[in-house]
């Protein structure tokens, strides 16, 4: 499990707006090269990954429960995928917003860079999109 949180000065019903609309999510994080085919359930984003590899994305969204949680699934080529949630919770000063992703099935390529330092990165990468998300809301 690889996870960020944050309190998001804003209401879980803002926050929640903002995070459904997939297209705002280019909005978080500039490891983000391209998006394309994107609508409300899902789409396909181009993403910079650590050790300057990139790799397309096809995500879609699983669950969306207002004001309270958003998840998705992201498959990337060569068999890995991701389990990617937010989740909002009430909290002094706007929302608690907790990013978090789990790797259920992964390539022995994606294994191998998870494991020299990936979860770090992706780590980072969660951080600064919750720090992106308060300054786009």
């Amino acid at each position: 499990m690889i996870s960020a949180e944050r309190v998001i000065p804003a209401e879980p019903e803002r926050v929640f707006e903002f995070l459904s609309d997939l297209r705002n999510h280019w909005r978080l994080e500039t490891a983000f090269v391209r998006l394309q085919d994107v609508d409300g359930s899902g789409g396909t984003i181009r993403l910079r990954g650590p050790f300057g590899l990139s790799r397309e994305v096809r995500t879609r969204v699983l669950e969306a429960e207002p004001a309270r949680r958003v998840a998705g699934r992201a498959d990337l080529s060569g068999g890995t995928v991701g389990l990617v949630a937010w989740e909002l919770l009430p909290a002094e000063g706007g929302t608690n917003v907790r990013l978090s992703a789990s790797v259920p099935e992964a390539s022995l390529l994606d294994r191998l860079i998870l494991a020299l330092g990936g979860r770090r990165w992706l780590g980072r990468l969660f951080s600064r999109a919750l720090a992106n998300l308060e300054a786009a809301l």
